[in-house]
């Protein structure tokens, strides 16, 4: 922080999120991400620290997440307006998944459908409860119907195989223990794809001389960057464009920068606009980092967390 490299917010979330350890253990959480700090939104340290916690003393967090699933709740808040929040208090996996069902109910619009995708959420959660126990909601009584919820998390094949408690990655949530995806790999309808890489943990199957990337490609990119390479932005992975940072040459292609993961990374539109422009550059090196350059001339480093867990 004395020399600038550290924001005051940053520093608060480590003490804020290492509160509740033993001090050996709030430091070795420390120690693995400290170093990464100055390459981090205050976002991307939160989630950094969380999964650091984890992975240094993953049975005390085992037992905090026990204790925590029997808190789960539903809490009914007040608002202005004659408006009101429903939270739903629930273990982090379950959130995921009520999540992505709203999803697969809410992002069909008819035609003439004037909401947004917030909306339609709210009234596909309001629907689905009300309507499957019979009460009229503007005059209609909605049917449920059962459709399928994906549900990402990147894991480890040792975390799977219980050889190490190295916490997993829920996408659009952040880390979770090693025995929540243990619980989830494990489970009834669970899909399981694999990635296979090199030792050096190079991608095996591409093809960098076609434009668009082969379906591994894309995936382990997604989960590598989690969320959009411009600095500060949080747009997670799975909404963004998988940019060429070394652009595509689609009259020769052997010439021009290859679709292979560490020619790519997750842009939102907004910031591919913004680096086709040409105001802004890009270019990762050999360490995980994507660095960018301001029209300013200052630079700006991102790291991405690791892919596997």
């Amino acid at each position: 922080m004395g020399v600038g490299r550290v924001s005051h917010a940053q520093a608060n979330a480590l003490v804020e999120i290492t509160a509740g350890l033993e001090p050996d253990t709030a430091r070795a959480a420390q120690h693995r991400v400290l170093t990464r700090l100055p390459h981090q939104s205050v976002a991307a340290t939160r989630k950094a620290l969380h999964r650091a916690v984890l992975a240094v003393d993953p049975h005390a967090a085992h037992k905090r997440h026990m204790l925590e699933t029997r808190k789960r709740r539903v809490v009914l808040c007040p608002e202005p307006d004659g408006m009101a929040t429903l939270a739903l208090y629930t273990p982090a996996p379950t959130g995921a998944a009520v999540m992505a069902a709203l999803d697969v109910h809410a992002k069909p619009r008819a035609q003439g459908d004037e909401r947004t995708l917030d909306q339609r959420r709210a009234d596909t959660l309001t629907h689905l409860v009300l309507g499957s126990v019979g009460v009229q909601l503007s005059g209609t009584a909605q049917a449920t119907t059962q459709v399928p919820a994906l549900v990402h998390v990147v894991v480890g094949i040792d975390t799977l195989l219980g050889s190490n408690e190295e916490p997993a990655q829920l996408r659009g949530i952040g880390p979770i223990t090693a025995a929540q995806a243990r619980e989830i790999a494990y489970g009834r309808d669970a899909t399981w794809r694999r990635l296979l890489t090199a030792p050096n943990g190079t991608l095996l199957h591409t093809d960098p001389h076609t434009y668009k990337p082969t379906a591994s490609v894309e995936r382990l990119v997604r989960l590598r960057d989690r969320h959009c390479t411009f600095p500060g932005c949080a747009m997670p992975a799975p909404r963004c464009d998988l940019d060429h940072i070394a652009p595509f040459n689609h009259h020769s292609p052997e010439h021009g920068g290859a679709t292979v993961p560490e020619n790519l990374h997750a842009l939102c539109r907004r910031h591919h606009r913004l680096k086709t422009a040409g105001s802004w550059t890009v270019q990762r090196n050999g360490e995980g980092e994507v660095v960018w350059s301001a029209p300013t001339g200052h630079r700006y480093t991102t790291r991405t967390e690791p892919y596997t867990a």
